[in-house]
């Protein structure tokens, strides 16, 4: 192990060597480096990156608040102790109170090694609780992008079909076209249909895209009318082959909120393919009641502005006794090749993670109700 190195803020050469004895009794293993003043210590910081800091309260030409102040700000994660003779308990708290990691009188120097082991735990403890962290956010991401994966699964076949439409017809215009039968005016009228099937799936793509992009971005102003197009534009053709009528109640006039646009896309995306998923399982053909309707609306919570997104299925329900456990990672009352039981759990991460809320009400066989509920830029 890498022996730490210890920088000792100390105008007294006797004292200095006191402590550094007390040290050595403890069997500490470290890297000296002494200063007395301001400048030497302002180099020190810079130049040798210290572990620790020893410092005393008062010197000469200079305080050991001002060196704990400047610690704060060149290095806020070295510990700082002090160890002083003159301490009164003012200023023990003093110090505390601006950062100070511990302090130690000198005429008990018996006590710096178990204030230095102290710090030691409390820094090690910091250090794997970041790790646990880290560790922690990562699987969170990899849940996320499994279940985008899922759910592209869902959208391949559906989206397969409605691009190989337009194909196919700028295809069969293409062979007209190359024929040379056709007056200018035909081949204009025929260009112009190839160029809006082409666009349209230029924006299916861009929208699928858009959707599938590993996102780690910043939170940026986003239209709720456009979110609800984009994911509209993803989820359309779905809904048309499992013949599910749409209905929209959004006012374009809405204002932006912030958020990471391709998390809130995989959101509302899991809330519709649920709802599929309820609809096809109580009206597995066509039925006049098979829709699902998606709202927006301007909400005041505690006094300040929100907006409410509800997606509303007519489908199967979600039974009393299995409502408090819709939310848990890996739950699904679908078959093992038909969900993960991430969609959810993950759905709920997300918007927890942008400071949102996400709720439901549901009856058995008559409709179910998911709330997304955001705050107005």
């Amino acid at each position: 192990m890498t022996a730490l190195k210890f920088l000792f803020l100390e105008d007294s050469s006797t004292d200095l060597e006191l402590i550094q004895r007390e040290l050595k009794k403890g069997g500490v293993d470290y890297i000296p480096v002494h200063v007395q003043d301001r400048d030497e210590y302002l180099k020190a910081i810079e130049d040798e990156k210290p572990d620790f800091i020893f410092s005393d309260y008062s010197l000469p030409n200079f305080d050991g608040l001002s060196a704990l102040s400047i610690a704060k700000e060149q290095c806020p994660t070295t510990p700082f102790i002090f160890v002083s003779g003159t301490y009164g308990e003012d200023a023990a708290i003093q110090t505390l109170t601006r950062g100070a990691t511990d302090y130690v009188l000198k005429d008990r120097l018996v006590k710096l090694v178990p204030a230095l082991r102290r710090a030691i735990r409390e820094i090690e403890e910091h250090q794997a609780l970041r790790r646990a962290e880290q560790e922690k956010f990562e699987i969170e991401e990899q849940l996320r992008q499994s279940q985008k994966v899922e759910a592209m699964g869902f959208l391949a076949g559906a989206m397969a079909h409605e691009i190989n439409n337009p194909i196919m017809a700028i295809i069969d215009y293409a062979q007209l076209i190359s024929k040379g039968e056709l007056d200018p005016d035909k081949v204009q009228k025929i260009s112009s249909k190839i160029k809006t099937e082409g666009e349209r799936i230029s924006i299916m793509v861009k929208d699928l895209l858009r959707f599938a992009r590993h996102e780690k971005g910043n939170f940026e102003p986003v239209s709720v009318f456009a979110l609800v197009s984009k994911v509209r534009s993803i989820a359309e053709q779905r809904m048309k082959m499992s013949r599910i009528e749409l209905e929209l109640h959004i006012d374009t006039a809405l204002p932006s909120v912030l958020c990471k646009e391709g998390q809130i896309l995989q959101v509302l995306l899991n809330l519709i393919n649920n709802g599929i998923d309820a609809l096809n399982q109580r009206y597995p053909e066509y039925n006049e009641d098979k829709r699902m309707i998606i709202q927006a609306k301007p909400e005041e919570i505690g006094g300040k502005s929100w907006i409410r997104i509800t997606v509303e299925d007519q489908g199967s329900g979600i039974p009393q006794e299995i409502a408090k456990s819709i939310f848990n990672t890996f739950f699904t009352t679908k078959g093992a090749d038909k969900g993960t039981g991430l969609g959810l759990s993950v759905s709920l991460g997300i918007v927890k993670e942008h400071g949102w809320f996400l709720s439901f009400e549901s009856m058995p066989n008559e409709y179910t109700r998911f709330f997304l509920d955001l705050p107005a830029v």
